[in-house]
């Protein structure tokens, strides 16, 4: 997907907006420097990208807009071919392909899942299922597929829960939690 970087600055713009008057309501804990100062200066920075998104993203349209009214454009070796496109956004070729808008979606679709059973279930379980099926959607063997995912899901269980002390939960596990 393709999308005219003013539209991409603008949602950066709206972000460090939220930032900058989310950090403002931050307490203060009665020093000169406190809380807020840290998320308000990367607001700042997130508003400078945002601007200079927005100036190259008119830039593109305009040259895009020149090049069509003067006829055929030659391409370069080296040059950005998106550079001069007049369209603010533009679908990817694979739109239209039901295996891949199913394997995009299959994504956040994991994370509600993760969100929904993960409790109820267990950590270890959650994420050997939603492995598995992310794996298998993108064409890995199931002979790979399988033990990577168990083995993936116990790494990153003892990463998370030993090493940075995370509670996970246990679910249908709790009676082997160690």
């Amino acid at each position: 997907m393709k999308i005219n970087d003013a539209l991409s600055g603008l949602l950066v713009a709206l972000f460090a907006v939220a930032i900058y008057v989310h950090a403002d309501t931050l307490p203060a804990m009665g020093q000169q420097i406190g809380p807020n100062v840290f998320p308000q200066a990367l607001a700042a920075g997130f508003m400078i990208c945002a601007a200079l998104l927005v100036l190259r993203g008119l830039r593109s349209l305009r040259r895009g807009a020149a090049n069509t009214s003067h006829g055929t454009r030659i391409a370069t070796v080296g040059h950005d071919q998106d550079e001069g496109d007049t369209r603010w956004f533009s679908l990817p070729p694979w739109i239209g392909s039901k295996r891949a808008v199913f394997a995009f979606l299959l994504v956040p679709l994991s994370l509600v899942f993760y969100i929904l059973v993960s409790e109820p279930l267990g950590f270890l379980p959650t994420a050997f299922i939603v492995l598995t099926v992310l794996f298998l959607t993108f064409r890995i063997r199931v002979a790979v597929a399988l033990p990577v995912a168990a083995l993936s899901a116990l790494v990153i269980h003892a990463l998370f829960y030993k090493l940075l002390k995370v509670p996970l939960p246990w679910g249908i596990l709790q009676p082997l939690a160690w």
